[in-house]
């Protein structure tokens, strides 16, 4: 099936300010170093209104409206970028003002601002802005904005202010964190080629802003590793796909990488996009990766796509979303039934909120859809933003403890439940079984037993994985139902 290609947001012609290295507070009194003069009395801008404040790390979280301090689902992520809006309301449009906002760390960030009537969503010239580093925001984000102008004391105005005094307190659910993904190549050498995707530096960074964009995270890792010679075909229809995940599945394992990496296998199976896409295609598969439901399993935070430049980068972002247990939006052609999140809560896959690009810095409207669906104009939904919070929060951040490793068998099954692959798996960290548990059937020299394993289902493709835990003597038979048929395997 074809997944069709992400088209790039036009940027927004719209003016922002920002301080450009984060100052320290000075006082009223002190001379002003840079003109050798009493620094202005600045003080609440007259027939100014704070209406809004809200921040954006990807999409958007409203900290407080019409003077009161607003509950959000968007999470806050330590260490991240973002953008603090002040929407405000006038009668004085045209006038110049200044920005400021206050932090808890006591550092300040200012700058010079031209009013509007009235500040709307979509449009950043008409809104106070701060470009935020990240080292500014910690456990906690504590926040003072004001808009101001100078005069004397007791012409301060307080609805120019939020909150009219101190600062107000936010707590930021998502700790420090690093996303880190290892790219695999695969050379593809089934037509003598011996093609290999642009890995280069340059290249990776595409990648690595990509992910920085949509995921909730502090910081993305991404290395390449050596490429691996690959004589198998690779077809748009899926054929020869399999082939590949298992392969990266055993490279995770031998490379000796931490349970917190992801793995993706990348690969050209033909020169350009159009000559492998021309009719349609599949551009990635990979294991929803969804139990257990808080880390999923770390030896299937693994995913698999094509490299090619015009749809590489977006189908990796893709990919990796179902490694962390993201199903699909339901938008786009294609869609397998059983693959769609039921519970995705905005109609069209779009993402129901205004999202902001914290690389390119330029809004994203709540029409764009999300990156988990097929559909064309990209972003990630606050739904899905939170999601990938609640799993990245307890993976990007390794605690050090691995479960004592042992041997499992892993055999994977096609879409009308013939074996087409069983192989036994050395002692590696173990896999974490969860609910989609499958009671199988175990046959060796000494008879019959019963174990619990779990199905790992394709996202794209029908059919996935039966991972066993491997016994003390030599299986020869297994038998299980899975999806509703009988499943066997036999040796």
């Amino acid at each position: 099936m074809h997944r069709r290609v992400l088209g790039l947001v036009a940027l927004l012609a719209a003016f922002m300010w920002a301080a450009c290295s984060v100052e320290t507070t000075v006082d009223d009194d002190d001379d002003d170093s840079g003109s050798g003069g009493q620094a202005p009395n600045l003080v609440g801008a007259a027939d100014v209104s704070i209406r809004e404040v809200a921040i954006y790390q990807g999409i958007k979280r409203t900290l407080a409206v019409d003077g009161t301090i607003a509950s959000s689902e968007v999470p806050l992520v330590a260490g991240r970028d973002a953008l603090v809006r002040v929407f405000y309301s006038t009668p004085r449009a045209g006038a110049t003002v200044t920005g400021r906002i206050e932090f808890g760390t006591g550092e300040t960030l200012e700058g010079e601002a031209v009013l509007v009537a009235e500040s709307t969503d979509e449009g950043l010239e008409t809104t106070v802005n701060f470009n935020v580093p990240g080292a500014l925001v910690g456990a906690t984000f504590d926040y003072r904005v004001s808009i101001l102008e100078e005069g004397p004391n007791d012409a301060d105005n307080p609805a120019a202010h939020y909150p009219a005094a101190g600062l107000e307190s936010h707590v930021v659910e998502g700790p420090q964190n690093t996303f880190r993904v290892v790219m695999a190549p695969f050379q593809y050498n089934a037509d003598g080629s011996g093609r290999v995707p642009d890995l280069s530096e340059p290249a990776l960074e595409v990648y690595r802003q990509r992910l920085l964009q949509l995921y909730p995270v502090s910081n993305v890792e991404m290395r390449a590793r050596e490429p691996v010679p690959w004589g198998g075909v690779i077809q748009p229809n899926g054929t020869g796909w399999q082939e590949v995940a298992i392969e990266a599945f055993g490279l995770r394992g031998q490379d000796g990488e931490s349970e917190d990496a992801y793995y993706y296998a990348i690969f050209n199976p033909a020169d350009s996009f159009p000559q492998f896409c021309g009719q349609g295609c599949l551009l990635g598969v990979t294991l929803l990766n969804a139990d257990p439901p808080d880390v999923g399993n770390p030896q299937l935070r693994i995913a698999l796509g094509v490299g090619f430049p015009e749809v590489g980068p977006d189908t990796a972002a893709h990919e990796l979303g179902h490694a962390h247990g993201r199903e699909h939006a339901n938008c786009g052609p294609g869609l397998d039934p059983q693959s769609i999140d039921q519970n995705f809560p905005h109609p069209g896959g779009q993402i129901g909120a205004w999202g902001y690009d914290i690389v390119n810095r330029q809004l994203m409207p709540p029409t764009m859809t999300d990156i988990m669906g097929y559909c064309d104009n990209q972003w990630i939904s606050d739904y899905n933003y939170r999601a990938l919070l609640d799993r990245g929060r307890n993976v990007n951040l390794p605690d050090g403890v691995i479960d004592e490793g042992f041997g499992y068998q892993l055999i994977a099954i096609d879409g009308e439940g013939e074996v087409t692959a069983w192989k036994d798996v050395a002692d590696v960290p173990s896999v974490r079984f969860g609910r989609n548990n499958v009671s199988a059937a175990i046959f060796s020299s000494v008879g019959p037993t019963q174990r619990e394993g779990t199905f790992f289902r394709y996202d794209h493709l029908p059919g996935g994985w039966l991972l066993l835990p491997k016994t003390e003597h030599e299986t020869t038979r297994v038998e299980a139902v899975v999806n509703g048929k009988l499943v066997v395997a036999q040796r």
